[in-house]
């Protein structure tokens, strides 16, 4: 759950290659903890620019922390009931 920061920060812009980028305050990606090479969505609005985060699915939030599957460990020799016919 993301806590909402209203937060007022006059920055420029300034150019980067053959981009021009926004600098964003040090206080402010702390309050909203973006960190760099985080992913953001830029949207036109009536009212200008919004930044927010692209919203992931939780299922793919589950499949993030999935790690290589285990080796199997054999058991040996099956015998008795287990053994198959």
């Amino acid at each position: 759950m993301y806590t909402f920061v209203y937060m007022d920060a006059e920055t420029k812009i300034a150019r980067y290659g053959n981009s021009l980028t926004v600098r964003l305050p040090a206080a402010m990606t702390r309050a909203l903890d973006f960190r760099e090479g985080d992913r953001v969505v830029l949207r036109e609005t009536q009212e200008g620019v919004l930044i927010e985060r692209p919203r992931r699915s939780r299922l793919a939030a589950m499949l993030a922390t999935v790690q290589k599957p285990e080796p199997e460990w054999g058991a040996g020799i099956a015998l008795g009931a287990e053994a198959e016919e």
